[in-house]
């Protein structure tokens, strides 16, 4: 898994479930900052289609897994239910771009005001696809005009942050963020933060 934490639920006092379970969960995330050159990308993904709804959605679960459940963020299996609203997946489509083999995803990244949900197949990791598709985002984030260019990811995730160093990137910011796990009264889990320590997290 690579990326950023991709799930920007505030948690609401109000929609707390009274006959259920709570857990409060604290974790530190870092803002970096592209310092680097101008990118170059050969690489040419599709942009989001409804076709790949829930392949994509697999996708970000599968690959958010180890980080939900190192960090105890609940239902660890489900990173996506932010990606629930397809509509608005749809609307944003061209700043989700999705690598393919055939039908089959390989990986993907979205392009908004930061690049987020770097995601690659677990079938195809270790591959390179994971700075691929980095290179294709700051290319395309520099072509259109960004600046800076940056990116959040959970202070757990090592591999993800080497990565974005090697590619130019540096630490700006720390923040620790704070959430609730919340069960409601037919055991199904939820998780929102209470606060994300002034950091742009989705």
């Amino acid at each position: 898994m690579i990326g950023d934490l991709g799930y920007n639920n505030l948690y609401n006092q109000h929609e707390r479930v009274k006959m259920g379970t709570e857990q409060t969960v604290k974790f530190n995330m870092y803002e970096m900052e592209y310092r680097g050159g101008a990118a170059e990308s050969d690489l040419s993904p599709a942009t989001f289609d409804e076709k790949y709804y829930e392949r994509y959605k697999n996708l970000i679960d599968d690959c958010f897994y180890e980080m939900r459940k190192a960090l105890n963020l609940r239902p660890y299996e489900k990173h996506s239910l932010a990606l629930n609203d397809l509509g608005e997946l749809i609307k944003q489509r061209g700043n989700i771009f999705l690598l393919l083999d055939g039908d089959e995803i390989v990986g993907s990244v979205s392009c908004f005001e930061k690049i987020e949900d770097v995601a690659v197949n677990l079938k195809y990791q270790r591959q390179g696809y994971g700075r691929k598709l980095m290179k294709f985002a700051l290319s395309y984030m520099q072509k259109r005009g960004d600046f800076p260019i940056k990116l959040t990811v959970t202070k757990w995730n090592k591999n993800a942050i080497a990565l974005y160093k090697s590619l130019g990137f540096e630490i700006v910011k720390e923040a620790t963020l704070e959430g609730v796990n919340t069960k409601d009264a037919d055991g199904n889990w939820s998780f929102g933060f209470t606060t994300t320590g002034e950091l742009n997290v989705r």
